[in-house]
C-alpha cells in the first residue's frame, strides 16, 4: 500500500536501534520522526500530527507503557506499538488489555514482522479515517437532507397555500358568476332585489329543514339560483304570459328551458351537479312534468325539493296562472289538486319555513279575501291592482273604516271584484 501520507514516531533510548528502524522503514516512504526519550517523544507529538508511535518498553525515567498511556490519553487516534524483550512480554500484554497500546513486537525483531505490523497499523488507520469520513459525509448528507426536507416542506406549504388560495379564488369566481347570472335572470323576469333576497331566505329555510348534506346543499343552491337560466333565450311572447295562457306549441317550446339551462352549465365541472338538478326540477312525481316525463324515484330528491319551492314561487307571483295565488291558496293547491305532483314532506317543510319567516317579517305569507271580509286593522300584503294593472293601494296599507269604504266604492264604480291580499 502507499504509505507516503502516514507519519511514524520511533522512541528508543538507543540511537542504534532508532537508526536500524529508520533504515528498515525508509522503503515505505512515510514521514519518520525519532526521539531518544519519552519526554522528547511528547514534544514531537505536540508539534506534529503522528499516525503511529513505536516505543521501546524499557527506557530510563519514563517507561514505554507509561509513555504510551499518556499518548493514549492525549492523542487517542494515534496507533501505539511497543517493542519489548522476552522478560517484558507480560507487561506488554497487560498494557494491551488496559488499552494503552494496540500491539507489541519482540526484541530482537524480525524485519518482515516489523514491516507487517506497520502496514497493518496503517491499514487500520486508513480504515478508521475512511469510516470517520463516511460518518462525516453521512452527517453532512443528513444535514443537507434535513435542510432539503425543510425546504421541501416549506415549498409544499407555500404551494398548498397557493393552491388553497387559487381554489378559493376559483370558487369565489364561480360564486360570482352564479350571482351575476342570477341577477340577469331576475331582471329578465322582472324580479326586484328585495324579492330575490326574501325568496333566497325561504329556499334556504326549506333546505335546512330537509337536512341536506353540505356538498349537495351547495349544488342545490346553485340550481336554485340558475333554475331559470334557460329562459334567457326566450322572447317576450314566451316570458310575459303566465304558463297556462301559452298556446300548446308555445308550451312545448317553453318545456325546453330546463334542458337549455342544463346544456349551458353542464360543461362547467363545479356546476355539473346543479345542472342535473335543474334538468329535473320541472318533473312531477305523477309523470306529468317536463321535459322528460320522469316519475317517482327517477326524479332526484334534490330536484323534487327544488320543484316544490320553485312552483310555489310561480304560483304566488303569477307565472303559472295569470292571477297570482296567495301563499295560503298556493299551499292548499299543492296539498290538494296537485298533491300527486309533489313530495308531500317537502310541501310541509315549505309551510313550516314560510310560517316561521313570516313571523319574523322575512317572507310573504298571505291570503285573498273579498271586500265584505275586510276588517279594520288588516294590512295589504301586496299592491291592490285593477284587472288592467292600475295601482289603487300599495302593499303595507293598513285598512281603516274609511279605506274599506273607498275600496267597496271602487268595486262598484269599476264593476269589478278586486283581489285583496292581506297578511296571514
Amino acid at each position: 500500500m502507499d504509505c507516503s501520507e502516514f507519519t511514524i514516531l520511533l522512541v528508543d533510548d538507543e540511537p542504534a536501534v532508532l537508526s536500524s528502524l529508520k533504515r528498515l522503514m525508509r522503503p515505505l516512504k512515510c514521514t519518520l520522526y525519532t526521539a531518544e526519550s519519552a519526554v522528547l517523544g511528547i514534544a514531537v507529538l505536540e508539534q506534529h500530527p503522528i499516525d503511529l508511535v513505536i516505543s521501546d518498553m524499557r527506557m530510563p525515567e519514563i517507561s514505554g507503557d507509561q509513555f504510551l498511556a499518556e499518548v493514549a490519553e492525549r492523542w487517542p487516534a494515534t496507533e501505539r506499538v511497543v517493542m519489548t524483550g522476552y522478560a517484558d512480554t507480560q507487561a506488554a500484554i497487560d498494557a494491551i488489555n488496559n488499552g494503552r497500546i494496540s500491539r507489541f513486537m519482540s526484541k530482537p525483531w524480525d524485519d518482515a514482522d516489523v514491516i507487517n505490523v506497520v502496514q497493518k497499523s496503517f491499514e487500520l488507520i486508513d480504515l478508521r479515517r475512511t469510516n470517520e469520513r463516511l460518518v462525516r459525509d453521512n452527517a453532512d448528507k443528513q444535514q443537507r437532507l434535513e435542510r432539503l426536507n425543510q425546504s421541501l416542506e416549506k415549498t409544499i406549504e407555500q404551494r398548498t397555500l397557493q393552491l388553497q388560495q387559487n381554489h378559493a379564488k376559483l370558487i369565489n369566481s364561480y360564486r360570482s358568476t352564479v350571482r351575476m347570472f342570477s341577477a340577469l335572470i331576475a331582471r329578465r323576469l322582472g324580479q326586484n332585489a328585495k324579492q330575490g333576497v326574501s325568496l333566497n331566505k325561504l329556499f334556504l329555510a326549506v333546505v335546512n329543514l330537509a337536512d341536506v348534506d353540505k356538498k349537495e346543499l351547495k349544488q342545490l343552491y346553485y340550481a336554485w339560483q340558475l333554475r331559470n337560466l334557460g329562459k334567457l333565450s326566450f322572447d317576450d311572447d314566451l316570458l310575459k304570459p303566465a304558463y297556462t295562457e301559452l298556446a300548446p306549441i308555445q308550451q312545448r317550446r317553453f318545456h325546453q328551458h330546463p334542458l337549455l339551462a342544463h346544456a349551458s352549465i353542464s360543461l362547467v365541472e363545479p356546476l355539473y351537479g346543479a345542472g342535473e338538478i335543474i334538468r329535473q326540477h320541472k318533473e312531477y312525481l305523477d309523470g306529468s312534468g317536463y321535459p322528460n316525463g320522469l316519475r317517482d324515484e327517477a326524479i332526484a330528491p334534490a330536484a323534487q325539493l327544488l320543484c316544490v319551492v320553485n312552483d310555489f314561487v310561480e304560483l304566488t307571483n303569477g307565472r303559472y296562472q295569470m292571477q297570482a295565488m296567495s301563499t295560503v291558496a298556493a299551499l292548499e293547491y299543492m296539498r290538494g289538486n296537485a298533491r300527486e305532483r309533489y313530495n308531500s314532506e317537502d310541501v310541509e317543510r315549505l309551510s313550516v319555513a314560510l310560517e316561521a319567516l313570516s313571523k319574523e317579517g322575512e317572507a310573504l305569507h298571505d291570503r285573498i279575501i273579498r271586500s265584505p271580509e275586510m276588517v279594520e286593522g288588516m294590512t295589504l300584503s301586496r299592491d291592490l291592482l285593477t284587472s288592467q294593472g292600475v295601482l289603487l293601494l300599495s302593499a303595507g296599507q293598513v285598512l281603516d273604516n274609511l279605506t274599506i269604504q273607498r275600496m267597496i266604492d271602487m268595486e262598484i264604480n269599476l264593476a269589478e271584484i278586486l283581489k285583496i291580499y292581506i297578511d296571514q
